[in-house]
């Protein structure tokens, strides 16, 4: 009987082992269930983070790009400033200086006719305005600022309208006498000049001519004079182009005649080479030369037409230049059409038919100013 007791317990106590075992296993498995989903969250979490790092330092290293792109053009815009500051630029031909210039600008009265030719000195000029007066021959308007020549001339008597272009640029005026109304000018506007009458020092006659088309001035007669006048900052005459572009537009003008007065006749060819016009006076087989040998040629052509008229017996004449009328432009082998304007007391400024600042290439400009009824004939090569 105690036998069989024992064997009941001992089944019973294998039955309850047997039982926690696999309760013992369901936890085991559940454990590792949770271990296994713990680790895999983990390796999740660490690859999100890693993910989000990596993101981070991405973003980073854009932003470090970015600043650093942002200084390299901060240090280009630093350095062009620093060659601007570097490199001086004419303010009437944007052309490099060697050398910064403060002085005044120097306007010359210079004549033009055929006993006066060859003249000196006009292939040097920055800008030249050509006029009309008495007689149906032109005179010329030089100006000079970095570049004043050691020999200009021959120097002539001024009018009205060629003071009252030099009191534009706030100029020193050489010339020698004027007309009536021209000395009036001089006196009623307190204009800054060296009229060779009454300032024969800063002059001299050549005797290689005949008087009066023998005067003539230079840098080394005025240089004294011009350094002990008070400086002036100029801004850029005109707005001029960075870039020259030339243009196929149907309006080319290879060939350019301005017909002044009676026979007188000025020509330009345009030169695509050297993006220059060569001037001619008269027909193409008469170069317009300086002394030294050199055709006279020019960058930019403008074309002013102007209200004209006589004044007098002598043939003197009035040329407004207040207000508004049509110009011309020859830039590149092309010709624009526009408009000047100047009001009183103010820079004449020159616009195209939108009208915007024409913009001209670095270099020389002629100012041709006619009356308004004056023939301009131009063409393109043949």
């Amino acid at each position: 009987m105690m036998k069989r007791w024992l064997l009941y317990g001992l089944i019973i106590i294998l039955l309850i082992v047997g039982f926690s075992a696999v309760l013992l296993k369901d936890d085991l498995d559940d454990l590792k269930q949770d271990t296994t989903e713990s680790t895999l969250t983990k390796k999740t979490d660490q690859k999100v983070d890693q993910i989000v790092q990596n993101k981070e330092q991405k973003e980073t290293e854009g932003k470090v790009e970015d600043e650093v792109e942002d200084l390299d053009d901060q240090k280009k815009d630093q350095e062009e400033d620093e060659l601007k500051k570097e490199v001086n630029f004419s303010k009437f031909t944007y052309l490099p200086l060697e050398d910064n210039t403060l002085h005044r600008a120097v306007m010359v009265s210079v004549e033009n006719t055929p006993k006066a030719r060859p003249q000196s000195g006009l292939d040097k000029a920055s800008i030249v305005y050509e006029f009309l007066v008495e007689g149906g021959i032109t005179r010329f308007l030089a100006l000079y600022w970095s570049e004043i020549p050691d020999k200009i001339g021959p120097i002539r008597s001024l009018r009205p309208y060629m003071i009252e272009i030099a009191e534009e640029y706030d100029s020193l005026l050489l010339h020698a006498g004027a007309s009536p109304d021209g000395f009036q000018y001089l006196e009623e506007n307190n204009i800054k000049n060296l009229d060779q009458i009454y300032n024969g020092k800063y002059y001299w006659r050549s005797q290689l001519r005949k008087s009066p088309h023998n005067l003539y001035t230079g840098l080394y007669r005025i240089d004294d004079y011009l350094e002990n006048m008070v400086g002036i900052e100029y801004e850029y005459r005109f707005n001029f182009a960075d870039i020259i572009i030339i243009s196929n537009a149907k309006k080319a003008a290879d060939l350019i005649t301005i017909n002044y007065w009676g026979s007188y006749q000025v020509l330009y060819e345009y030169d695509q080479n050297q993006n220059l016009y060569y001037r001619y006076i008269k027909d193409m087989d008469n170069p317009h030369k300086t002394e030294n040998g050199n055709q006279l040629s020019t960058n930019n052509i403008i074309i002013q037409f102007t209200e004209t008229k006589v004044k007098d017996k002598i043939g003197r004449l009035t040329i407004n230049l207040e207000g508004q009328n049509k110009a011309l432009y020859f830039r590149n082998g092309v010709v624009t059409e526009g408009y000047w304007k100047k009001e009183d007391g103010a820079m004449t400024k020159f616009y195209d038919q939108d009208n915007n600042l024409i913009t001209l290439n670095p270099g020389k400009t002629w100012i041709q100013i006619v009356p308004l009824s004056t023939n301009i004939s131009y063409q393109g090569r043949k």
